[in-house]
């Protein structure tokens, strides 16, 4: 079972030895940690896009608000073996002449989020599937019954980013007491040091294994471009 949030927060607390959160705010401090842990939380979650389009020819669509990076566009679906579109840069010449490609942009309109741009169009009323690969929910309404997406093995990741940036919030906190012993200032800058050091070693250790167990590599990468 996946883990809710409050177990996430109350890891967290135990970790830096707060555990009825005397030191450091559940609510105002070690939540909000925790949801900037996750923003910045390295291995993305796979996630897949079934878009049904109108009555009409569209030649863009917006992709999802949670979009990170593109596995694979399937189109038309249902096709045995799989139709997957090869991305081809929309600026290029060609690009509307051809069918069978497809290409990732801003959407400059609004200034975030993304477009799929399709070379060929989508017909009307047909589908278009795109697994992607997004960003963890952050969104908390309440922690004893909000899961968290990100998978329960890598918990120590998040504890660990939290860990870190509690220490070296009590450096900053020392730094400007005036009374503040320079012993005590060197000894909470070396425990940060290490703190950051663990969390950044556990994310890379997580993204090689992630690596190690993929059976194809990402094709977000493809992009033709005019010298293929």
């Amino acid at each position: 079972m996946a883990f809710t949030w409050t177990k996430v927060l109350s890891d967290c607390l135990i970790a830096l030895g707060d555990p009825t959160a005397a030191t450091w705010s559940r609510t105002n401090v070690i939540w909000p940690w925790v949801q900037e842990a996750v923003s910045n939380f390295p291995i993305l979650r796979p996630m897949l896009d079934d878009h049904t389009n109108g009555g009409s020819v569209v030649y863009s669509y917006a992709a999802p608000s949670d979009f990170r990076e593109v596995i694979t566009v399937e189109y038309p679906i249902s096709q045995q073996p799989p139709t997957y579109l090869s991305r081809k840069n929309r600026l290029d010449e060609d690009f509307w002449s051809v069918t069978n490609f497809y290409d990732i942009d801003h959407d400059y309109s609004t200034g975030t989020g993304w477009f799929i741009w399709v070379s060929g169009g989508v017909a009307a009323s047909a589908h278009i599937k795109m697994q992607y690969l997004a960003n963890h929910s952050t969104t908390i309404v309440d922690d004893s019954s909000t899961t968290w997406t990100v998978p329960d093995v890598y918990e120590n990741i998040v504890v660990a980013y939290v860990v870190a940036k509690a220490y070296r919030e009590r450096l900053s906190a020392y730094m400007i007491t005036p009374t503040a012993h320079t012993s005590t200032i060197l000894q909470l800058t070396d425990m940060v040091k290490k703190a950051e050091d663990s969390y950044k070693e556990l994310s890379l250790r997580a993204l090689q294994r992630l690596a190690d167990s993929r059976i194809t590599p990402n094709v977000a990468a493809d992009k033709f471009d005019r010298v293929y």
